[in-house]
């Protein structure tokens, strides 16, 4: 045992609380500048990886709805296309002239004979707010017809079937003693597109 041992019994235990300190500080170097920053990249990482599944979530959740509103959008554009083909549309300025054009084929088809076509005056539909320069109304059209009962009846159907646009507004009959040869008068009302002028000169027409 040395002399300064002898004279300072405490010597031992200071150096083992030194070395007990020394350790101490560090470790506590270790983890300011190891430890904790991994730590905190850690939770870093951690909050990254939570806010890009809650983007990926997000994203998964707006393609389900683009493929929802482009269904409904190619829906909506199958209806306008089909409305916009079934409008009356005028031939040589005359809106009997095609509906002979369109109707008489489905006639002849069902062996009835169309003997009249009258153009009767548009009915107006309710203006939209603030009004379009490009407005739609309901073109009556009169038509006198003559055959069989049971060819009326085929004829109205393939309208129906053939023009789905189309309503029939008024129908009447007028009884023949051949059953062969009934006169029916009909009235179609068809989808038809015009102009508000005033509109039109203030935007311009859209197509």
């Amino acid at each position: 045992m040395s002399e300064r041992t002898l004279q300072d019994p405490s010597a031992p235990m200071k150096r083992a609380m030194f070395r007990a300190l020394a350790i101490g500080a560090i470790a506590v170097i270790l983890y300011m500048f190891c430890v904790q920053p991994s730590q905190s990249s850690l939770d870093k990482a951690k909050a990254d990886l939570v806010g890009l599944q809650a983007q990926q979530s997000a994203m998964v959740r707006d393609l389900k709805g683009a493929d929802q509103v482009k269904a409904r959008l190619d829906a909506i554009d199958a209806e306008r296309k089909e409305f916009l083909a079934g409008l009356l549309k005028p031939m040589l300025g005359s809106y009997a002239m095609r509906a002979k054009s369109v109707l008489d084929p489905l006639a002849t088809d069902v062996g009835l004979r169309i003997t009249d076509y009258a153009e009767m005056p548009v009915r107006l539909l309710p203006l939209p707010k603030p009004q379009a320069a490009q407005l739609y109304a309901r073109k009556p059209i009169r038509l006198t017809c003559t055959g069989s009962y049971a060819t009326i009846v085929s004829f109205l159907m393939r309208v129906e079937k053939k023009l789905p646009l189309v309503s029939l507004e008024a129908f009447s009959l007028k009884t023949q003693k051949d059953p062969d040869n009934q006169t029916a008068t009909l009235v179609f009302e068809w989808p038809v597109k015009g102009v508000n002028t005033a509109a039109a000169a203030k935007g311009g027409v859209k197509k």
